[in-house]
């Protein structure tokens, strides 16, 4: 990932913005610490997609889990190590 501090990125911002629309994520940073980072619109949407599956995922876990009988108590570790090995 490219890094541009914010001082040079004001002064480049088309550029920088063109860059980002190509795919190129860049970092922003001040005194050489990230802050921001600046991405494609599609990169963007593509995240937020991502981000709204997994709070599907986690509605639907939670959901699931409600729905388990009474003294289930899970995956053992012996279960667990075994699925590891597959």
């Amino acid at each position: 990932m490219k890094s541009v501090s914010i001082a040079d990125a004001k002064n480049r911002l088309t550029e920088l913005l063109y860059e980002a629309e190509e795919g190129q994520t860049l970092q922003l940073t001040r005194r050489g610490q990230p802050v921001a980072v600046l991405l494609s619109e599609a990169d963007y949407l593509r995240l937020r997609a991502a981000a709204a599956g997994s709070l599907n995922f986690a509605a639907w876990a939670q959901q699931w889990r409600s729905e388990l009988p009474a003294g289930f108590e899970g995956i053992s570790a012996g279960e667990l190590e075994r699925w590891r090995e597959l």
